[in-house]
């Protein structure tokens, strides 16, 4: 996944919000936010990290779900949009746009289904990138793809680097 290579390509959670810097992300989750990375591997679970990205910040998990919360992602969309890709080690995926607080959108990025139940929200991009049908061809970086449009949040050269982290118990 080209420009996510701090993703792990097994378990992840990438949570995109526009127009929030690392620490202004964080803090809106209502948890002590450090500066700095910390090394993954000290964190039994629920290890968020800030990076900032062109446009907004990118909250990465690594076999985390934070993101695909709904208390958080109504939190960090609170006067903004926030979009997350989510996937597990069994390939339980999913993608979630939330705007001003609210839900927008949320479907499997791996293995669609009835684009009916699907709101017409951002029809064109998914069907673009590959993300509609019965079993999608786009897949996780195409998801990846959607959540940017929406977002208008793109991983640049400084998103390598963790600005904030914060635990997240859950």
């Amino acid at each position: 996944m080209s420009g996510y290579d701090w993703l792990d390509d097994e378990a992840f959670c990438a949570t995109f919000v526009r127009g929030l810097t690392p620490h202004e992300a964080l803090t809106r989750l209502g948890v002590d936010v450090f500066d700095g990375d910390d090394e993954e591997g000290d964190f039994e679970e629920g290890l968020v990290c800030a990076r900032p990205a062109e446009g907004g910040t990118i909250l990465s998990e690594w076999n985390g779900f934070a993101g695909t919360l709904p208390e958080v992602l109504r939190s960090l969309s609170a006067g903004t949009v926030t979009a997350s890709v989510f996937v597990n080690v069994n390939l339980v995926a999913s993608f979630d746009h939330y705007a001003d607080g609210r839900k927008v959108l949320s479907f499997d990025p791996l293995y669609g289904g009835n684009e009916d139940d699907l709101p017409q929200d951002y029809l064109a991009d998914r069907i673009e990138l590959g993300l509609t049908g019965d079993k999608t061809d786009g897949g996780l970086p195409a998801a990846l793809q959607l959540a940017e449009r929406i977002t208008q949040v793109r991983p640049n050269a400084s998103s390598a680097a963790v600005a904030a982290h914060a635990v997240l118990e859950y």
